[in-house]
């Protein structure tokens, strides 16, 4: 067959040779003067040059090739190697040792196997849609390595792995690479991993490709399509997988990346962010609910204050004290000199954050609202819940001011490209809302970022151009101290004296950017106070810091806090209920211009502040946040692997039996996803009737 298709090309190119002869001659003989009868007989040749060259392209393109490249026996062992390599790869890019990824896939076979082949499934399908190995290899691995990469940087980053309520951040991906430090170590895993996979792919690009101009046999796309079902439907769709899947119902996203790697980890985290209705729920329940807030509203009667002061809540990005947090640094200035002495004469001490090193948008939410994140679908956070009904049907402090009265108003320094702010602070009550883009064209940027001081500019100006019929509510919210902490990040050091001899070089850039950041926070904090002082209104102002910085060195995934000592370990994983509750507590403060003295417990958390909050401005409460009164009489957090109770010792396990946590549980329920029951009572005020 060769023999013979080798004949006629040959021929074919003959006969080809002998035409541009012919045609060469007549245009000799045109030139010379001769009569054009000579080219009567000359045969017009088959095609255009142009499409000569095509021609003869695609007949050396169907020249046949080696065997071993177009054999149907390599592409199926291409087929089955492809989805074992992206696999090792993805562990490998997680666990970062080439060595420690082969022993996991040894040591837990069963979980290797299920996530083997639903890759070849994937790979398996698309052979058969788009008919290319190569192809096939690629759509696969790309999404594969891009999630690993993006799990192993807010590993390092934050310390903790991407989970599913992180989709909703998805499309701000460009966003958030912002915050990444230039130059940061990627790990040599995925640079490894990366190495791995262009050379598959190069391999599969050889090996891997049919022959030209042959199109793929309908019945081996048939198999593809039936090879993908079989792989799946055995990978999840039995009992035996579906166990091995599920596992242990209070897991948590690290944990189950651990027994069940990244990938398979994230599918069974996915499977568990579904909401599901409480067993208590009912309607009975949900009155008895009522009854409890309704008690608790009787005995504590509402008492008209004499004073309706302007309030001022100012979150401070990454505040903490880092004479606390960075043992080990002899500080020869006070790094934060306003707070400690503000701190001193007023209502000051701990905050409990309900996250570590990120998550802001949260960390406001359940200020502003008193609903804890725990409660809510793992799929789920509170500034991107499914059903944007639920933000109109929310209790919070904003709404409550605004009853009272209020002109409420929400100032960041920074865009509203993340947490959805734009949509959901109006949805909450705020009237105005304010970022970057309404501050002045020559605002003051330290770094990256519009400064603190900028921001503290920015609410003196709106206090007065405020609406001077009305008091004001006015929630502030910062940027300058928001990471990257590297080396670059401010064009001058921060000026404060202070020694760490057990830091190197990249670490102590580090120390000085987060102390260059909390001394730019406190100065702000300073000339707002010193503002505030002059003004004849009656003035409350709340600072605290959002959640501690995540102090990543670059180095391995190592930071500040364990090298300085503050934690033994990075791994947030290995954190016990102690540890955990000092990585989640920053500062807070309460200052007011007209001497009340305000009562305020030495550990505020994000439960407790906005009822407290109301307490001191003299605010009637609706029934909401008299049962949350009562709720902070047990407990002050409740989050995954902590619950921080009002008397006693920090557990990691929350304890879901107790009646507390079932009913605030139950209460969130009918508020975000639930009949309704009792969540239109429960915002309005007791003592209005």
């Amino acid at each position: 067959m060769s023999k013979k298709r080798n004949n006629r090309y040959r021929e074919m190119e003959a006969r080809r040779r002998k035409n541009r002869r012919r045609q060469k001659a007549v245009g000799e003989g045109s030139d010379q003067g001769l009569q054009p009868v000579a080219a009567v007989a000359v045969a017009e040749p088959e095609s255009p040059p142009k499409e000569d060259w095509r021609k003869r392209m695609r007949l050396r393109l169907r020249q046949p090739r080696a065997r071993w490249r177009t054999r149907p026996w390599a592409r199926a062992i291409l087929m089955l190697l492809v989805p074992a390599v992206i696999l090792y790869c993805c562990q490998l890019i997680t666990l970062q040792e080439p060595g420690a990824a082969f022993d996991w896939l040894v040591v837990r076979p069963e979980v290797s196997l299920l996530t083997y082949g639903v890759l070849l499934g994937a790979v398996a399908l698309l052979f058969a849609l788009t008919g290319g190995l190569g192809w096939s290899a690629v759509l696969v691995a790309l999404p594969v390595f891009l999630f690993a990469f993006a799990n192993h940087m807010k590993e390092a980053l934050n310390g903790s792995p991407v989970m599913i309520s992180d989709l909703a951040l998805a499309g701000h991906a460009g966003e958030l690479a912002r915050f990444l430090r230039p130059g940061i170590d990627f790990g040599p895993g995925t640079w490894g991993a990366l190495g791995i996979l262009l050379l598959m792919q190069a391999v599969v690009l050889v090996l891997g490709r049919r022959q030209r101009g042959k199109r793929l046999d309908w019945r081996i796309r048939a198999g593809g399509v039936v090879l993908s079902a079989a792989a799946v439907g055995l990978c999840l769709g039995t009992s035996p997988a579906q166990a091995l899947i599920s596992g242990p119902g209070d897991e948590i996203q690290a944990e189950r990346n651990d027994r069940l790697g990244l990938l398979a980890g994230f599918y069974s985290g996915w499977l568990n962010s579904a909401v599901q209705q409480p067993n208590a729920y009912n309607e009975n329940n949900m009155n008895a609910i009522l009854r409890t807030a309704s008690k608790a509203a009787a005995a504590d009667p509402y008492v008209e204050s004499k004073v309706t002061p302007n309030v001022i809540m100012l979150m401070s990005e990454s505040f903490c004290d880092p004479e606390v947090v960075l043992p080990n640094v002899d500080f020869k200035d006070d790094p934060i000199p306003n707070y400690h002495t503000l701190a001193e004469e007023f209502p000051a001490g701990g905050f409990l954050s309900n996250t570590y090193a990120g998550g802001t948008g949260n960390v406001e939410m359940e200020v502003l609202t008193g609903l804890p994140i725990a409660f809510l679908g793992s799929a789920e956070d509170l500034t991107a819940l499914r059903d944007r009904t639920a933000y109109n049907r929310m209790p919070s402090i904003v709404k409550t001011f605004g009853l009272q009265g209020y002109a409420t108003e929400f100032v960041h320094s920074y865009n509203d490209k993340l947490y959805n702010r734009a949509d959901n602070l109006p949805a909450i009550g705020f009237e105005k809302v304010l970022f970057e883009d309404e501050f002045p064209e020559d605002a003051e940027h330290a770094g990256p970022y519009l400064s603190d001081m900028a921001l503290t500019e920015k609410l003196i100006y709106e206090y007065e151009h405020r609406d001077k019929d009305k008091p004001l509510f006015l929630f502030g919210l910062s940027m300058e101290n928001h990471q990257p902490y590297f080396g670059e990040k401010f064009e001058e050091a921060s000026g404060l004296k202070y020694s760490a001899k057990t830091l190197n070089g990249a670490e102590k850039e580090t120390l000085d950017n987060i102390l260059h950041g909390l001394h730019d926070a406190d100065a702000a904090l300073g000339a707002l106070v010193d503002y505030f002082e002059k003004v004849d209104e009656p003035t409350i102002i709340v600072f605290w810091g959002d959640h501690l910085p995540g102090l990543n060195t670059g180095d391995g995934g190592e930071t500040l806090y364990s090298i300085l000592g503050y934690v033994r370990s990075d791994e947030t994983k290995n954190w016990d209920s102690a540890t955990m509750k000092k990585m989640h507590t920053t500062r807070y403060l309460v200052w007011n211009n007209y001497g009340a003295d305000f009562p305020a417990p030495e550990e505020m958390s994000t439960l407790g502040m906005g009822t407290h909050l109301l307490d001191w401005a003299g605010v009637e409460k609706p029934l909401y946040y008299h049962w949350v009164d009562k709720a902070l009489e047990e407990m002050l957090l409740y989050r995954q692997r902590l619950f921080v109770p009002t008397h006693g010792e920090p557990l990691s396990e929350p304890p879901d039996n107790k009646a507390v946590t079932r009913d605030y549980r139950n209460l969130v329920y009918d508020i975000v996803y639930g009949k309704g029951y009792i969540s239109g009572e429960m915002v309005k005020n007791p003592h209005s009737e």
